[in-house]
């Protein structure tokens, strides 16, 4: 369980959604309604931004930034990019059910 320590950023969907189920990491409950957001809709984090993205969640843009960071990603730039690679794999591969 993440407890302020530095965890290693996912390098793919499945291992983030695994992350999640293993408890690896627990989300306070604004993070939580983010990431419940992106699990449901990948292209809101692939293609939004902090501001869109928060408006949608009802949380700050600041949260979603936070998001990224609790993760263990340097910047949600990263984060971003984990999601448009997963789109990106799932557009050229079909829908996946992970």
């Amino acid at each position: 369980m993440r407890s302020g320590a530095a965890i290693r950023h996912p390098t793919d969907m499945l291992e983030l959604k695994e992350m999640i189920a293993k408890k690896h990491v627990v989300f306070p409950s604004e993070l939580e309604r983010v990431m419940r957001a992106a699990l449901d809709r990948p292209d809101i984090i692939a293609f939004g931004t902090s501001r869109s993205i928060a408006d949608l969640c009802g949380v700050s843009p600041s949260t979603v930034v936070r998001l990224s960071g609790h993760l263990g990603f340097s910047n949600f730039k990263a984060l971003r990019e984990l999601f448009r690679a997963y789109l990106a794999k799932t557009r050229a591969h079909g829908p996946r059910t992970d």
